[in-house]
């Protein structure tokens, strides 16, 4: 009986704490595992969020739930079989469940050891709790493991593009030179398209013909997304001729940049994946890269965007006129630091302006002026972080 009360009380512990220990394992993850996540950036995003569900799944353990859950056993399948569709080692990933295990129980020790007071109770909790992580581990490490070589074996070897899928990431990569064996002009002018959400492969196609693309080069990729590279005319500005109004209902279209021949081939490509990040995140309808470069440098350390804008904006974003506040700050860089062109911008007098700028020295304690490059890029990072639905800004 008292062993289940304090394992419960250990279990919500964890619950009341979950964003603070999810931070925690977030870091701990990105200082442990230094390699990539292949061609698929938003699988940097998954992991993030596998390491607060495992906590859950492990808390609800604790109070007697089935261990683990379904639930977390799907998500966790799901992140396999998109990391083996990636290309990334399995070892890898089994390492980031490693790094999890480590950090789980130095929070499970922790929790153990603050709620369970008397040495030979706490000896004896430790003990189960360790028994039970452990089990929990070896659960789902075995389904990740089928998932992972399943879904390698159906997406490489049973795939019909399977060779022009390796050919073109060792290409991207740098490590093929020859051009890749596909009926596609490498050597001209090339506009990267990365699409998911409803029928990505007809978006591709639609924005091939709105920029009067022939025969675009067009691959399944990971997570339900597709690549697209399209040939566009010479003169023509591709991005320009793509809007949101155009894509089908529930489509999601992210593009590069528009580059010329081979070197342009890898560029646009890099370039629509960074942008299709910040699109994943955000759930824009068409996101391109030249209005996201700098969100997209951030957006594969989520943990690191809400540190920056916490560091920088902190005491203002507590401010009951935030909102206010911040887009003057924005309109007063958009202005050239000119307050008097900032107050035509936002259609207020100049002294409004004057004082909003005192009202954010006084809180942040700086000049603006002389803090104006990091808070422009903190400004921009706030604006990310409002955009993606549930997001705890701080």
């Amino acid at each position: 009986m008292i062993q289940t009360q304090l394992l419960s009380a250990i279990s919500a512990a964890i619950t009341a704490d979950i964003d603070q220990l999810s931070d925690f394992m977030v870091r701990r993850l990105q200082d442990d595992v230094q390699a990539g996540v292949g061609l698929d950036p938003a699988l940097a995003q998954r992991r993030s969020e596998r390491l607060a569900a495992a906590l859950l799944s492990i808390s609800r353990a604790l109070s007697g739930s089935e261990e683990p859950d379904e639930n977390f056993l799907a998500e966790a399948t799901l992140e396999a079989r998109e990391t083996a569709q990636a290309g990334v080692d399995l070892l890898e990933l089994i390492h980031t469940y490693r790094v999890l295990q480590s950090a789980t129980w130095d929070v499970l020790l922790d929790f153990t050891t603050t709620l369970v007071p008397d040495a030979s109770q706490q000896l004896e909790i430790q003990k189960w709790v360790s028994q039970l992580q452990h089990r929990w581990h070896d659960v789902v490490v075995a389904n990740v493991i089928d998932a992972y070589r399943s879904e390698q074996h159906r997406f490489f070897y049973k795939s019909e593009d399977h060779r022009l899928r390796n050919e073109l990431r060792d290409f991207i990569a740098g490590r093929r030179t020859a051009r890749p064996n596909a009926k596609y002009a490498f050597e001209g002018q090339h506009l990267s398209v990365v699409a998911w959400g409803h029928d990505p492969k007809g978006t591709i196609d639609r924005a091939a013909t709105l920029i009067n693309s022939d025969a675009p080069l067009i691959l399944e990729s990971t997570g339900g997304a597709f690549l697209g590279w399209l040939a566009v005319p010479e003169g023509q500005d591709a991005v320009a001729q793509v809007s949101e109004s155009d894509l089908p209902d529930g489509a999601h279209l992210a593009l590069g940049s528009l580059d010329k021949g081979f070197s342009g081939f890898r560029r646009s490509h890099q370039r629509a994946w960074r942008a299709y990040k910040v699109g994943r995140l955000t759930g824009a309808r068409i996101t391109l890269y030249s209005d996201v470069a700098l969100e997209a440098v951030f957006a594969t350390n989520m943990q690191a965007v809400r540190d920056l804008v916490s560091q920088q904006l902190g005491p203002l974003l507590s401010d009951p006129r935030r909102d206010i506040l911040c887009d003057t700050l924005r309109a007063y860089f958009s202005a050239g630091c000119n307050a008097v062109a900032a107050a035509t911008a936002l259609q207020v007098h100049e002294r409004t302006v004057a004082y909003r700028l005192r009202s954010i020295e006084e809180r942040l304690g700086i000049s603006v002026a002389e803090r104006n490059v990091e808070l422009l890029v903190a400004l921009r990072l706030y604006g990310l972080l409002k955009s993606i639905a549930g997001t705890d800004i701080l």
